[in-house]
């Protein structure tokens, strides 16, 4: 570096490293180059360098990851509040009414529409050379198994592979503790037949996954919504007096990253709720499709890991971290296991076997895992460059939920904002998004959104959601003047 003016050298690389960041070549999210090849740029020692990001990370301008390096500190997104809990008293609903969502999914597939809707990952964040390669080399070594029905309770290369990565989820489950599922989905399908008939009532998180909401109404189940809060999940006194009040059949959540709060539930509520569970002699169907996701640290436990009376079905799958078409899933059912096993076999004699053993190989190579740091990582990034550009452009007011994993941000807008009416404007514009009233058994949250950050961020991305802002702020009324 040119000496100037007589100021240290550690000063003037971050005055110029401040400088970037405020004019925008370095966004939120974004890292910045390593402490080497800093000195190497500005032929000055490790240890000036060292001394300069030391004073960025004073100034709340950049952080440091643990094994990652150092990346742009968000700004405008931390202004933001996180959306209000509702105050509703939790009601037990028919679902009747509830509003299909098949031509919103439809919507996946169509190229024209710039996909923030879908909570899927982008195809190019997924080991798709790797995965056929894998798939090619199982069908030439396996070609008879691969072609043949995989029966209940499935792949047993599979299970194995389950059954070591569930001591990562504080469970160390066996392999004959799994069932291969088509996907989560028919996980939780099955979960619920074992343990619900129609007319039961299964108490679920408030917002909750509109395809939760789906499954219910298709099984004639009746739900109440109990709110849940974007930091903590669900509100355990508001559970402790449905409980009290309500003749429940089962609790469905989703305490690792929920969709679409993205909240991870602590621990303590965590017993708190098992405590429940054993108080009222009721099941849990822990979903923990998120749990792999974590933006930092390691993976959280399970719910199931704290399960000491064999009350928590575990479903998962890895739709949302390495294929969603292979639609490889499982349940670990417990005691319900054998009713389980004959519900799968009543609905499809099994599974496919070609992706399920590709999986198996994934995972037993070791693949899996150097996958995962490099997705969760991304993914980080992804919602961060979200958080900031909805931050940026969104209309004044605008509350935005703050996950520590999985890709989906939750967004509460201001005053009476019709969010239908932005939904379909946005459509015709080309821009998806999951709108609140789906993820509400009675059509509540119409001025709340969901945004996926599934898909690699780019420009084109960050166009939409200006588009998606100047539709909003159309749509939404004027805030009043003080």
């Amino acid at each position: 570096m040119e000496k100037e003016s007589g100021q240290p050298l550690y000063l003037r690389i971050a005055d110029r490293m401040e400088a970037m960041i405020d004019s925008g070549s370095l966004r939120a999210g974004d890292r910045i180059p390593s402490v080497r090849h800093s000195s190497l740029q500005h032929q000055v020692s490790i240890p000036t360098v060292m001394q300069a990001y030391t004073l960025l990370e004073s100034r709340r301008l950049i952080e440091a990851r643990p094994k990652s390096g150092f990346y742009v500190r968000p700004r405008l997104s931390s202004s933001l509040r996180e959306p209000v809990v509702s105050k509703r008293r939790p009601a037990v609903a028919s679902l009747s009414g509830f509003a299909s969502a098949i031509s919103m999914i439809q919507d996946i597939t169509d190229p024209k529409l710039v996909p923030l809707g879908a909570a899927i990952p982008g195809a190019g964040l997924l080991p798709e050379k790797k995965l056929a390669q894998l798939t090619a080399s199982v069908m030439r070594r396996s070609t008879a198994a691969s072609l043949q029905y995989d029966p209940a309770p499935g792949c047993l290369a599979l299970r194995k592979e389950l059954s070591r990565l569930s001591l990562d989820w504080g469970c160390g489950l066996d392999a004959s503790d799994f069932l291969i599922t088509v996907g989560a989905s028919e996980a939780l399908h099955l979960a619920l037949l074992a343990v619900t008939k129609p007319g039961d009532t299964v108490l679920v998180e408030s917002p909750t996954y509109y395809g939760t909401l789906n499954l219910l109404a298709l099984l004639k189940l009746k739900v109440i919504a109990v709110p849940s809060s974007s930091g903590e999940g669900l509100d355990m006194n508001a559970v402790k007096n449905v409980l009290a009040a309500h003749p429940v059949a089962a609790m469905l959540v989703i305490p690792n990253f929920s969709n679409p709060m993205g909240s991870l539930m602590p621990e303590a509520n965590r017993r708190e709720l098992l405590g429940l569970a054993e108080k009222h002699n009721i099941p849990i169907i822990e979903d923990d499709i998120y749990g792999d996701l974590p933006h930092e640290g390691p993976r959280p436990h399970c719910l199931k890991s704290l399960d000491r009376g064999d009350r928590v079905i575990l479903c998962g799958s890895y739709s949302k971290t390495l294929a969603p078409g292979f639609r490889i899933g499982y349940i670990a059912a417990g005691k319900h296991q054998a009713r389980v096993m004959e519900l799968k076999n009543a609905f499809n004699l099994g599974g496919a076997s070609l992706p399920a053993l590709t999986v198996a190989e994934f995972l037993r190579t070791g693949g899996y895992e150097r996958h995962l740091r490099k997705l969760r990582d991304t993914l980080r990034h992804q919602v961060c460059k979200m958080r900031e550009a909805v931050a940026a452009v969104f209309p004044e007011g605008t509350r935005l939920s703050n996950p520590s994993g999985g890709f989906v941000l939750w967004l509460e807008l201001p005053g009476n904002t019709d969010i239908m009416a932005v939904f379909h404007e946005a459509r015709a514009a080309g821009i998806s998004f999951s709108p609140g009233p789906l993820f509400s058994p009675n059509g509540g949250f119409k001025n709340c959104l969901r945004l996926s950050c599934g898909s690699p961020w780019s420009p084109k991305m960050e166009s939409a959601l200006g588009t998606l802002a100047g539709i909003i702020a159309r749509q939404a009324p004027p805030t009043p003047k003080r």
